[in-house]
């Protein structure tokens, strides 16, 4: 999971993956509920042995972040004394959802299947459903025209007998290729820069399911890059 400091979300490796979820059905507790809520559920180990839970609740009113913890016994062989051995070792994962109470979306920090193992347990206790931001053929062809630059671009479900899907890698947006298959497909994902609001820009993957790769540049990502991307993704899905 990433640390942040100093203003910079700084991920475990050179990447930091997030993914969005509508939060539907059912309606969302005021926040000091919420907050109390997360706290009776610490990790703690399970019947099954293995541990999971919330901790670090904090909120600033607006929006609430917890970070959500799991470790399960995995069984690895290793080598003693010319010898395998057979050990049980912990899995550990560990991620940050941001509950956005007024907007009714939650936005999951971290790696995938932490975050979508804790899915469930978050929605048993806020008692809500969480979908999966989608973005339409219009919102994807949009951010991909206003992005700095776009390096590859994945196209599916062409309406082309001869080919059901096609990669796009290299000057995308001044190619023919672009203007044809575009109209032809759905695109699945893009990766290259993107200028935000901030004034800053980052080096991202965004698919049409809502999930970002949001690429470490020096020593981190500034916080306020993150929020401003998540903001225009959140803002497209809308609409």
């Amino acid at each position: 999971m990433a640390l942040q400091t100093n203003g910079l979300i700084i991920p475990r490796g050179m990447v930091l993956p997030l993914r969005l979820y509508h939060i539907n059905e059912g309606s969302l507790s005021a926040t000091s509920t919420i907050v109390n809520k997360l706290k009776q559920h610490p990790v703690e180990f399970k019947e099954r042995k293995y541990y999971e839970g919330f901790s670090d609740v904090d909120s600033n009113g607006r929006m609430i972040s917890v970070y959500y913890t799991i470790g399960q016994p995995i069984t690895v062989q290793r080598m003693q004394d010319d010898e395998l051995s057979t050990q049980v070792v912990y899995s550990q994962g560990r991620c940050e959802y941001i509950i956005h109470v007024k907007e009714k979306y939650l936005e999951c920090r971290g790696t995938s299947w932490v975050a979508k193992k804790g899915l469930g347990p978050l929605m048993n206790i806020l008692g809500v459903e969480f979908d999966g931001v989608k973005l339409d053929e219009n919102s994807m062809v949009s951010l991909c025209r206003d992005a700095a630059m776009v390096k590859t671009v994945q196209i599916s479900e062409l309406d082309n007998p001869a080919l059901s899907q096609i990669q796009l890698n290299g000057e995308i947006l001044d190619s023919a290729e672009w203007t044809i298959y575009r109209r032809q497909g759905i695109i699945r994902f893009f990766r290259g820069f993107i200028d935000l609001p901030t004034g800053g820009q980052i080096s991202a993957q965004v698919t049409n399911r809502g999930t970002l790769l949001i690429y470490k540049r020096g020593e981190g990502i500034p916080a306020e890059d993150v929020i401003a991307a998540v903001n225009i993704v959140m803002k497209l899905a809308k609409n």
